[in-house]
């Protein structure tokens, strides 16, 4: 839904031009490329997290498609989702009512519990839920079956494990008001996301050497049309416009556009991205940044269908490329300048001085989501 059928092309790019540059200078260094399928409703970097696999690197550079050109910076949201299935009994509910154990009351029952929660959360969190099975379609009958999908956020991974435990226990406690058993699911865990402002001073220095890729006039009537179909208007935010006078103009002109053409100034200050990567697993493990290149129209949200639109196109393979030389540049940089990687280091360090808890239990293990 946002471009996740792009982020292994672009990283290819990236190592590919990286061992050219190796082959041909003849410099040491090693280039790992990590595939990364499922990072949405699975979180495989988490589960490569849990395996220690981030350990060990001297730095990790991604990208992701957008709507703005720009380095991420920032953190992000710690997320967990989990499936609850009840298990009840059925019967004929104008018969023998008392002879049934009602799944769906035990999914009702949760769902008024976590609302009850909601006042004793930490401000920052967010719990969303989704009823994946009803138990059926006739009222005549006791459900003997149902399920519900839970998505637990926090700002911080030991926040988001804390009040997970806390939903479990709702769950809990609905199982036994109904007389059902409860089945547990773990879909997946992702850790917020540690930044680093050496790294992402090096991207910026090499996006801002590069530039944004060219758009051409059709492009950009496309995405003019693009944004016309959604009437929201979901306005970019402004965070940091209030300090910086270049970011703020740079806002103040995405009030107005259709699509933003051009590089965002680097804002290193505070601010939580509310959305959830399996990239902050990585950055609890070795030194982490990526970069955002612009490829969807401006005031639409993420997940839309007018984003998912965008990402087969020609603007969706010059993004790729493009995003394969910015992350290629900043690690050849990274490579002839061992002081640039060697305050990236320091940095990660000081920022994980509180070790990392892995959110994937031991014994969880990926699986596809079928809903």
């Amino acid at each position: 839904g946002c471009g996740h059928n792009l982020l292994g092309a672009g990283a290819m790019a990236a190592a590919i031009g990286l061992k050219h540059y190796l082959t041909q200078t003849g410099k040491s260094g090693t280039v790992i490329l990590y595939g990364c399928p499922g990072e949405e409703g699975v979180a495989s970097k988490a589960y490569m997290a849990r395996e220690g696999l981030w350990y060990g690197l001297d730095a990790a550079l991604t990208w992701h498609p957008g709507d703005s050109s720009e380095v991420a910076t920032g953190s992000t949201n710690s997320c967990i989702q989990m499936i609850y299935t009840f298990h009840g009994l059925a019967s004929q509910a104008s018969t023998a009512p008392e002879r049934g154990r009602s799944a769906l009351d035990a999914v009702e029952l949760m769902n008024v519990g976590v609302q009850f929660l909601r006042e004793h959360m930490p401000r920052d969190a967010r719990v969303h839920y989704s009823i994946l099975d009803a138990g059926g379609v006739s009222p005549n009958v006791v459900q003997h079956q149902a399920s519900v999908l839970y998505m637990i956020r926090s700002n911080f991974v030991k926040d988001c494990m804390a009040l997970h435990q806390r939903v479990d226990k709702i769950a809990q406690g609905a199982a036994l008001m109904t007389d059902t058993t409860i089945e547990r699911r773990f879909v997946d865990g992702l850790s917020d996301t540690v930044c680093n402002h050496a790294l992402e001073q090096v991207l910026y220095d090499n996006f801002s050497q590069l530039g944004v890729p060219p758009c051409t006039a059709e492009e950009h009537a496309f995405m003019e049309a693009l944004s016309a179909t959604y009437q929201g208007r979901d306005v970019p935010g402004g965070v940091g416009a209030e300090n910086d006078p270049a970011f703020a103009e740079k806002v103040k002109a995405m009030q107005t556009s259709h699509f933003n053409d051009f590089l965002m100034p680097l804002y290193q200050g505070p601010a939580f991205n509310a959305g959830s990567t399996d990239v902050g697993d990585v950055s609890y493990q070795c030194p982490t940044a990526q970069i955002h290149v612009a490829l969807w129209p401006n005031h639409v949200p993420c997940h839309s269908w007018q984003v998912v639109s965008c990402n087969k196109t020609p603007m969706a393979h010059k993004a790729t490329v493009h995003a394969g030389k910015v992350l290629c540049a900043a690690a050849i940089d990274l490579l002839e300048q061992p002081a640039l990687l060697e305050a990236a280091k320091a940095e990660f360090r000081q920022r994980t001085a509180g070790g990392y808890t892995c959110p994937i239990p031991p014994d969880a293990v990926p699986a596809p989501l079928e809903l």
